[in-house]
């Protein structure tokens, strides 16, 4: 074994192994990268050329070039794969290779693997005709990248969308970086820290899939982990457990058991775990509609992105939240204008507070929070009960005076012309 450049090189006989690999001629080069094998297709005997290669894979942001038998084997076992398809002597393929090489890093942050192949048979199984071309692979069910595939970081923010990154009632599996990433960009994300081989584990992740996509309609993002080193830092103390993480510094373990979907659900959605400090609550439209049906008052904050309005006055909202608490309102915010129609609102920002499920706006400016409060106050306060117990003492008052009226005026006088005849 030799040292290369803090590479380590070693060498086997064994050519049962490299068949594995799709290599079928000796001798033969495989770099592996984070497990990722990536294939030399060059002179072996250029000595020079071969320490280049090494090199350049160690240190510069490269996608790993593999055969079909290695591809075929990745699409099996691998959750996420990204397989660019080009052709040689293309110098289209050489300049989105070029780019796309830049988003290689970060795919690795989402657990996403990226490599290459040269094979335009295989690419037909796919429906491939024109290249290069892109292939999204989400546990071997592939999707084709139908943009410009020039732009990196469109193509990154398309492999990384929620959408396609879903797996049919499966919870994602994700890595210590990526977990990370997702605490800090995600409102609402459930974790599950399991062991391999844990047969309790493992009943928990079947048991907790089939609620996957109960989860998904509420608004969560739901990821499980197999890392020993991030169980050690969040302080998990036995396998399986499950976490609903609200900000990065703000989580809290599910103490029932995992196998109950029912209750997990309801735990999760609760308004026990929902709330946070000094912030009104992000929701979707079932969330929203689940919150209103059980609480008796809600004050929903409807707005939209890219309004300078709405985040000045989300802001300062946001300093009586404490306030809405203490008077029972449950405070929520919802991005969802189409949403905001049904309750006849046509223009965002908008608050609507909905005592016992009836909606009541609230038309003055909303950027004085002040008397936003006193609005809601008198809202929550308000006997609408005793309202309409007095609206129907004054008709029936109202009632009663006519009737007295009709007889004076009306009756009466027939009486007395009846006697005169």
């Amino acid at each position: 074994m030799h040292q290369l450049s803090l590479i380590q090189v070693v060498k086997t006989q064994q050519t049962n192994i490299a068949k594995e690999y799709g290599i079928e001629e000796f001798p033969a080069l495989i770099y592996f990268e984070k497990r990722i094998p990536s294939i030399y297709e060059g002179d072996i005997s250029a000595e020079e050329d071969v320490l280049q290669w090494l090199i350049q894979q160690k240190t510069e942001d490269t996608i790993e070039s593999v055969n079909r038998e290695l591809l075929e084997q990745l699409i099996t076992n691998t959750q996420y794969l990204v397989v660019y398809f080009y052709k040689p002597n293309c110098r289209a393929c050489d300049i989105v290779l070029e780019e796309l090489e830049n988003i290689d890093d970060d795919c690795e942050i989402y657990g996403i693997n990226f490599v290459k192949i040269q094979d335009q048979t295989l690419a037909k199984r796919y429906g491939i005709k024109n290249y290069p071309a892109l292939v999204y692979f989400r546990n071997g069910n592939p999707l084709i990248y139908d943009d410009d595939l020039r732009n990196e970081e469109q193509v990154f923010e398309w492999l990384i969308e929620d959408e396609n990154r879903e797996l049919a009632d499966e919870i994602e599996e994700v890595n210590g970086r990526m977990l990370e990433k997702l605490i800090h960009d995600k409102p609402f994300l459930a974790v599950l820290f399991y062991g391999r081989e844990c047969a309790e584990c493992q009943e928990a992740i079947e048991a907790l899939e089939e609620i996957d996509d109960d989860v998904d309609i509420y608004g969560f993002d739901f990821v499980k982990i197999n890392d020993p080193i991030v169980n050690a830092e969040y302080n998990v103390q036995t396998l399986p457990s499950l976490a609903l993480f609200r900000k990065s510094d703000q989580y809290q373990f599910y103490e029932g058991d995992l196998n109950d979907q029912k209750a997990v659900l309801e735990w999760l959605t609760s308004n026990e775990v929902f709330e946070i400090k000094d912030e009104i609550e992000e929701v979707n439209r079932r969330m929203l509609e689940k919150i209103i049906n059980e609480n008796d008052f809600v004050a929903v904050y409807f707005y939209e992105t890219e309004c300078y309005d709405c985040e000045s006055i989300l802001n300062e909202l946001e300093h009586i939240d404490d306030d809405t608490d203490q008077l029972d309102i449950m405070f929520v915010k919802i991005r969802d204008t189409k949403y905001a129609r049904k309750y006849g609102i046509q223009d965002v920002p908008a608050l609507v507070f909905f005592r016992k499920r009836f909606p009541s706006i609230y038309r003055g400016d909303l950027i004085r929070e002040e008397e936003v409060l006193e609005w809601l106050k008198r809202n929550r306060y308000r006997h609408p009960e005793l309202n309409f117990f007095m609206y129907a003492i004054t008709a029936i008052t109202g009632a009663f005076i006519l009737y007295t009226l009709f007889l004076i005026f009306c009756i009466r006088p027939k009486k007395d012309k009846s006697k005169q005849e």
